[in-house]
């Protein structure tokens, strides 16, 4: 498939006749005809990962925004995206590949950002790659910011445009100068409250991931960076504001790597928006030792690697993560494609995570809201609505938005647009709103005629306010000022979550987590939900919804049960004569005053130089949890990478261990899924420390047949962190043991290993 985009002019309105016929005129009309019909895969109501499969195959580093016109558009790092496209030509290539849907379901392809005749011309085009795209949209326009990539020569760029299908101009320049400290690649922005924004980057050098500030027009950066994540920890920031919190989810090791890659979704949050992020245990993430409570991580089914996240909310309010992974059962190894995932990304207890600490999803699941209860996006004009005050609505149109309705009396007085037959109740109530001349627009939170009414108001001085009318009098009022810099003459989305009578509004550039003002306020429960207002004029309005608000999930899914001790399998090392271990290897270490002293080796298990030894024994039979406590002063190690821990081990090929290291100036617990001593692509769990208690929980597919480990760390014996799932193949029989290896330099001190049903 080749690339379009150089030919791909804007998609006016909402592209559904007008972008056929384009397409048509582009000889794509039979491959992309408009908006995709629902995969007869999907029953109504449903998915089932991967999503956008009907037209990608490989839709890596996912970025996603309801844009104006009313649908989802998604963005991608370069790609073939069709397996049948692989290894074509480099015009072949898809530059940041451009998806839209109604519904975050079913997708349509509509072009690319870049191509030979738009690309930046300050890069050769073609040894250059275009990375992991971020889209925003800042007072009416829509900014992109992407990697650069090639060599050395990496940094972060930004292209612009007045409809999110383009077409795509790049500013001309890079918005931060070269450099090599940090890996300059996968941009996040956020514009805060304030108007200032802020730019997230990095990869995995020394430098982490930094966060800086950039000037007002979002080109360059003002002052000097901060680091926000630790040395080669993280990648793929991307940033939210909620409940006074800024949270930074960022993914861990093991991006591309289908046999060996767990690319978990770590977040941490802070009071500002450079931080410092902790975690839920109130670690730093650029710490020594660095944290990061897991939001997403493998779980044991077909799906792995599965980070580079982003979110996105639907319609009654639901979060909603995407992904892009590997599906380790392809039968093709060579094929390199990443599909993009889609989960429901639960808060609880102020913390998120996908499915309730379930992550990915492999079985059909039911799908995001995608339809409002009532509401419209004006394509068929008014007829959905009643109107309540003096005066009329009408309709409109532009090139970003398509249709939408407008305001048409002069009178100071509300004048309402209502929805038919809206629910009642804890619904969300959506639209996006803007001014043309001095009044107000607004949201409709509750009515029950034209003289009692609760609306939250935007007004052309940047004001937010929530007002109360009772018989045309305003009987209570609350206000929030938007930054200065803030143009309610371009669109703007208003929102408002109401639940027990309790109304969340919030008022932002898009419905991306980055408010610009919120307000809270109580709403009669008895009057009707949703609808718009307009005085004077002056408003506009479109995507007006209203849908019952989604039942959020509370409860997260409980740690693995660890049961009774089995004590037959136990040894407290009180005596030399290890009854039941036997070694893989020269026998090494020895029991010394109740422990096993064990003095790392420089070996490890890749079978590139000395192979290292395992003490090991048999393990019972199906469920358990083994456990040790590891004395293993990794504060003081050289940067060796050595590690000490426990094993399960069928074969040097076939095994995991669960070890403490330090690589660079970072401190780690990993779940070490390769053979060698680089912690890439290894799968992290939390910080590490001097003494460490450390758990593998074994367990056995019954489809599968698969051996399958869930480790877990901690730093006082008590509080376990429980990472993600790996397996060891079916029809084995690994035994579980101990490592001391990767390097000399570090003495490692085992008090125990005891086993648990």
């Amino acid at each position: 498939m080749a690339s379009t985009s150089a030919r791909f002019p804007a998609v006016r309105g909402r592209p559904g006749a007008v972008l056929l016929a384009l397409l048509m005129v582009l000889g794509l009309g039979s491959a992309h005809p408009g908006p995709a019909a629902a995969d007869p895969a999907d029953p109504a109501g449903t998915f089932q990962n991967p999503v956008m499969d009907n037209v990608a195959d490989a839709f890596s580093d996912p970025s996603i925004i309801r844009a104006k016109d009313g649908y989802w558009y998604a963005y991608a790092t370069q790609t073939s995206m069709r397996r049948d496209n692989q290894g074509g030509p480099w015009e072949s290539q898809h530059f940041m590949p451009i998806t839209r849907s109604a519904d975050l379901v079913n997708w349509t392809y509509v072009g690319d950002v870049f191509g030979p005749d738009n690309h930046p011309e300050w890069r050769d085009f073609a040894s250059t790659y275009y990375w992991a795209p971020d889209i925003r949209y800042i007072n009416g326009k829509y900014y992109l910011y992407y990697s650069v990539a090639g060599g050395d020569k990496n940094t972060i760029a930004l292209a612009t445009s007045d409809h999110p299908a383009g077409p795509w101009k790049d500013i001309g320049r890079p918005v931060l100068p070269y450099g090599t400290t940090v890996n300059q690649i996968d941009p996040s922005v956020f514009v805060d409250a304030d108007g200032r924004k802020y730019l997230y980057y990095g990869s995995f050098r020394d430098g982490g991931i930094q966060a800086v500030r950039l000037n007002e027009e979002g080109t360059a950066p003002v002052g000097d960076p901060v680091q926000v994540v630790g040395a080669r920890r993280g990648e793929a920031a991307y940033a939210v504001k909620r409940d006074g919190w800024y949270y930074l989810f960022y993914s861990g090791l093991g991006c591309c790597a289908r046999d060996e890659g767990a690319y978990p979704v770590f977040v941490g949050r802070a009071r500002n928006p450079m931080g410092p992020f902790k975690d839920a245990e109130g670690v730093g993430l650029a710490d020594l030792h660095p944290g990061g409570t897991i939001v997403n991580a493998p779980n044991g089914n077909k799906w792995v690697a599965t980070g580079h996240s982003a979110n996105v909310v639907d319609k009654s309010g639901q979060d909603w993560i995407l992904t892009n992974g590997f599906d380790r059962h392809e039968s093709d190894p060579n094929w390199g494609g990443r599909p993009s995932m889609m989960d429901r990304l639960d808060w609880i207890d102020g913390w998120p995570t996908v499915r309730a600490g379930a992550w990915t999803s492999e079985d059909r699941q039911t799908a995001p809201t995608g339809t409002w209860d009532a509401g419209s996006t004006f394509d068929d004009g008014l007829g959905r609505f009643d109107t309540a005050g003096r005066g009329a609505w009408t309709t409109g149109s532009d090139p970003d938005s398509g249709r939408y309705a407008r305001g048409r009396s002069r009178a100071a007085v509300p004048q309402l647009l209502l929805p038919r037959r809206a629910p009642g109740g804890d619904v969300r109530i959506e639209a996006d709103v803007r001014l043309r001349d001095d009044g107000r627009v607004g949201l409709v939170l509750a009515s029950s005629g034209p003289s009692d009414h609760a609306v939250a108001w935007l007004d052309s001085n940047g004001t937010l306010s929530v007002e109360v009318t009772r018989d045309r009098k305003v009987v209570r009022k609350r206000t929030a000022r938007l930054h200065t810099s803030a143009d309610p003459r371009t669109w703007h989305s208003l929102t408002a979550e109401i639940r027990d009578g309790a109304a969340r509004v919030q008022v932002s550039s898009a419905m991306l987590d980055m408010p610009l003002a919120e307000l809270t306020a109580d709403v009669p429960e008895d009057w009707r939900r949703g609808g718009v207002a307009s005085t004077r004029g002056a408003g506009e309005v479109d995507n007006v919804g209203v849908t019952r608000l989604y039942t959020p999930v509370t409860v997260k899914q409980p740690d693995p049960r660890v049961g009774a001790r089995l004590p037959e399998y136990d040894e407290d090392f009180d005596d030399d004569r290890l009854d039941g271990w036997t070694w893989f290897g020269p026998a090494d270490g020895k029991v010394a005053e109740g422990q096993y002293v064990w003095p790392t080796q420089d070996a490890d298990f890749s079978g590139k130089g000395t192979m290292a030894s395992a003490l090991l024994r048999d393990a019972p039979a199906g469920t358990y949890t083994v456990e040790t406590k590891l004395r293993f002063p990794i504060t003081d190690a050289p940067d060796g990478r050595s590690q000490a821990g426990l094993i399960a081990f069928q074969s040097p090929e076939d095994s995991i261990h669960l070890a403490p290291t330090r690589t660079g100036p970072s401190r780690q617990a990993f779940l070490w899924i390769g053979r060698d001593r680089d912690s890439w692509p290894e799968m992290q769990l939390g910080p590490s420390a001097d003494t460490m208690w450390l758990r593998l929980r074994h367990t056995v597919d019954p489809k599968t047949g698969e051996h399958t480990f869930q480790p877990a760390t901690s730093r006082d014996g008590k509080h376990y962190i429980w990472g993600g799932v790996w397996h060891l193949p079916a029809g084995s029989d690994p035994r579980i043991g101990l490592v001391s290896l990767a390097g000399e330099g570090v003495t490692a001190r085992f008090d125990y290993v005891r086993f648990h049903s």
